[in-house]
């Protein structure tokens, strides 16, 4: 599994929304095989559309600190990605993660973070991901558990996958990886029969926490690049959080 056959399943699967948005490919950081892009869709002005940013982080080759040791630096691929929708739909944002340590094990992050703290609107976006979670550890030959994120209570959906899985097993973890995508997927194509998205209050709180989220991100951004030593530099990591997160 490599990012661009990830990221090719991505765009397929979400072909109906991203070919109605600019799409542009960016250079990032180079350095010997070491590579490291962009790509990101935006929003036409002037189009009724849920979909305000979309943007794609690909590493096709890289050296990346290994988890528990970090004098050693494995040889990597991955891709990170987040989908965030236009200020008027406070649909969560999906914010996803897959770093392939060939040969060794997979890091894989992916969420739909909710953008309301109403009882509502988590029993109805966060309740689903809640199931999937448990679906999926629930099968005996995936890892039970998951790495706990460094995130503040109650700003993940509490169905966060987030953990590092022997490469081995693939077809199960990925999977189940792939499920989030599918749900967030289903929320955004179904977004018209939730009545909660058109409340005025819903809506003004999603921009706030929508704002605030992503800020932070963009702020912690940084760390992503730390792993990537090669290619780090103080301005390339404010450079990422901008370009992933930000309205750029």
């Amino acid at each position: 599994m490599k990012p661009m056959d990830i990221l090719n399943r991505i765009e397929s699967d979400f072909l109906t929304y991203l070919q109605q948005m600019t799409k542009e490919d960016l250079p990032f950081a180079e350095q010997g095989n070491e590579k490291l892009w962009f790509r990101i869709y935006r929003y036409r002005e002037g189009r009724d559309f849920p979909l305000k940013k979309v943007a794609f982080m690909i590493l096709d080759y890289g050296l990346v600190w290994n988890k528990d040791d970090k004098t050693l630096l494995d040889d990597d691929e991955l891709i990170v990605g987040c989908f965030k929708t236009v200020d008027d739909l406070p649909l969560p944002i999906l914010a996803l993660e897959a770093s392939m340590h060939i040969g060794k094990y997979d890091h894989l992050n992916i969420d739909l973070f909710p953008i309301s703290r109403d009882q509502r609107y988590k029993d109805t976006f966060c309740k689903p991901v809640q199931a999937l979670h448990k679906k999926y550890t629930d099968l005996p030959d995936v890892p039970p558990g998951v790495i706990t994120p460094n995130l503040p209570e109650g700003s993940t959906s509490g169905g966060m996958l987030s953990g590092n899985f022997d490469a081995a097993l693939r077809d199960k973890t990925f999977a189940w990886w792939f499920a989030y995508l599918d749900m967030y997927r289903d929320f955004l194509d179904h977004r018209d029969a939730y009545p909660i998205l058109q409340e005025p209050a819903i809506i003004e709180e999603g921009k706030q926490i929508r704002t605030m989220f992503l800020t932070n991100f963009a702020k912690s951004s940084p760390k992503i690049l730390a792993d990537i030593p090669h290619l780090n530099t103080p301005e390339r990591g404010v450079r990422l959080g901008e370009l992933m997160f930000l309205d750029l």
